[in-house]
């Protein structure tokens, strides 16, 4: 257990489904997690003292083996209790290193005891939809489909899989659509980040010793450091679509500008459409990837389990960088005391 003043953090840990926070509470250094919201799977590191040599041989822990990881939180931020699950992991890596002697387990959401990252593969799915090729990996890998893409799911003329993983070639099928893909507790998660930046903020973020008006949102304090970022280069205002069938000779093209941009340059994209829908549909992804990244930061601040990846914050007394900010990464690192970071971005208004 770990003390910071009145607070009190306890990890919770299932190895195999077997509870055995009590047992590693002696050796327990230091645990961190990863969680990312999308292209990366997340991940987990617990750093174990083993002067006595227990972790490197007899209780050395079996790779593949599953970790289930709580955090039990008491007394802190003006809440009496809370337990909050960071999730289900599988170990891929141990370490042993000294002075003095430790162990570090490492773990990752994606599992390696399936063909979802491990086996290369070369198939093809003819006129599919998106949802059935993920489904078709998800229940080859024993994992579940978890579709969260409101009224779109695109039919692949062909989708060509050729000596990759199920895992890179989800993830790439994904994204040439416009959509996002994690792994988690045994789940292929697939959603449309508009939508979740569309969402309202969970909390939050003002500047210390700023004047702000919260009213029933959640204040996230104890404000420890801050990186805020706004670029120019490879911003656009547009992105202008052309195509012309070589067969029949017909033009299709279409243009979508962001709604807060009045002056900027026009990315030209020449792909493949069959409609002036999908047109505009393709000039909106397009310019949601080369814009999403103008206005990003970092924060760190007192450990906050409920802030995870693709959740939304809001900032307030930061001048031109308030609005509404999507969750990218979060980091939870708890040791003598809890520190939660999280990478953002500003979320994109309506594309």
């Amino acid at each position: 257990m770990f003390k910071m003043n009145a607070r009190r953090c306890l990890v919770i840990i299932k190895y195999n489904d077997k509870d055995i926070s009590a047992d590693l509470q002696q050796y327990l250094k230091n645990v961190s997690y990863t969680d990312n919201m999308s292209g990366e799977a997340d991940d987990l590191q617990l750093t174990l003292e083993d002067k006595a040599g227990l972790w490197q041989s007899s209780w050395m822990p079996e790779k593949g083996a599953t970790l289930d990881v709580s955090v039990k939180l008491i007394n802190w931020q003006r809440i009496g209790e809370q337990v909050v699950r960071f999730g289900l992991f599988e170990i891929d890596e141990i370490t042993s290193s000294g002075m003095p002697s430790e162990v570090q387990i490492k773990a990752v959401s994606v599992p390696d005891n399936n063909n979802l990252r491990g086996a290369e593969r070369t198939r093809s799915w003819e006129k599919a939809e998106l949802k059935r090729i993920a489904n078709d990996i998800a229940t080859e890998a024993g994992l579940t489909l978890y579709y969260d893409v409101k009224e779109y799911n695109p039919v692949i003329d062909r989708a060509e899989q050729t000596e990759q993983s199920d895992l890179s070639f989800l993830y790439k099928l994904c994204a040439d659509n416009g959509l996002a893909l994690k792994i988690c507790d045994k789940q292929v998660v697939i959603f449309d980040e508009a939508d979740y930046e569309a969402a309202e903020a969970v909390a939050l973020m003002p500047k210390p010793k700023g004047s702000y008006s919260a009213g029933s949102i959640k204040v996230l304090d104890m404000l420890k450091s801050y990186s805020l970022r706004s670029k120019v280069r490879d911003v656009y205002k547009s992105c202008h679509v052309k195509y012309q069938d070589s067969s029949t000779k017909q033009k299709i093209e279409a243009t979508f500008t962001a709604p807060d941009k009045k002056i900027g340059k026009t990315l030209e994209v020449n792909e493949q459409v069959a409609s002036i829908a999908d047109a505009e549909r393709l000039a909106k992804k397009k310019l949601r990837e080369k814009n999403s990244d103008e206005v990003t930061g970092s924060f760190s601040f007192l450990g906050n389990p409920e802030l995870a990846a693709a959740v939304n914050i809001q900032l307030s007394g930061f001048g031109a960088f308030d609005g509404k900010y999507i969750i990218t990464k979060a980091q939870h690192d708890i040791s003598s005391g809890y520190t939660t970071s999280i990478d953002v971005r500003r979320c994109l208004d309506g594309y």
